[in-house]
């Protein structure tokens, strides 16, 4: 009994170091929504909540002959969170106040994001991965956003808030090769924010820290092909 156990363990052993071709390099893109908030401090905590957003770039990887790779790029990604206050009008009916006493904020933040993930991968055709690793985002536009009833208003505030934005990323996905040389992804990636965004003092020596959990698909195209057991 215990020669077949050994034969079909030795077969499976085989098939999984048998000689394959992989690609050094991968050059793509990847895009996809995200749920996105803000954190730091108690203003945040009592009035915003999370809100959706979206990231797209461009994606380039190195493979190491063993598992590893190396996986940066170049994306744009939407951050930020919205919230909602109530207002007490000074009296009936109160043409300053809207019809339902509420406003609706909306804080976004528009970042160029670069990471600098190292990639763990298992498996051929089909290989599962995770992610790991710094990123930097260089702030293009802050922008609140007052809306009520059929009204609104936009107000630039980048001058408010620091240009730079560092944090750690962390994912899980699925890949799928085909033909060789296309790859196929989806991976679903958290983006927690370490860096004080304000420029201003925030209430009670808070801070304003972003985050965000993209939801990606991606497609890639691989270059030099190379033989590897």
């Amino acid at each position: 009994m215990k020669r077949p156990i050994l034969l079909f363990l030795t077969g499976l052993l085989y098939i999984t170091v048998a000689t394959g071709q992989t690609n050094r390099f991968e050059v793509g893109v990847e895009g996809g929504p995200s749920l996105t908030y803000l954190r730091g401090n108690d203003n945040i905590k009592e009035y915003y909540t999370p809100t959706l957003g979206y990231s797209g770039g461009f994606t380039f990887q190195y493979n190491f002959r063993k598992i590893v790779s190396l996986r940066s790029g170049l994306s744009f990604e939407r951050k930020g969170a919205q919230g909602e206050i109530e207002l007490n009008p000074i009296q009936e009916n109160d043409p300053n106040i809207p019809s339902d006493n509420k406003i609706t904020l909306r804080e976004n933040f528009d970042y160029l994001v670069v990471p600098i993930l190292a990639r763990v991968s298992f498996g051929k055709k089909v290989k599962f991965f995770v992610n790991v690793g710094p990123y930097f985002g260089f702030l293009i536009k802050q922008t609140g956003i007052d809306e009520y009833d059929y009204y609104g208003s936009t107000r630039d505030q980048s001058e408010n808030f620091e240009i730079f934005d560092t944090g750690i990323t962390g994912g899980i996905g699925v890949s799928l090769t085909i033909k060789d040389r296309f790859i196929l992804s989806f991976e679903g990636r958290h983006n927690l924010g370490l860096y004080n965004t304000s420029k201003l003092p925030v209430l009670n020596d808070g801070s304003i820290m972003t985050n965000s959990t993209n939801f990606l698909v991606g497609f890639a195209y691989g270059l030099g092909a190379r033989k590897e057991k």
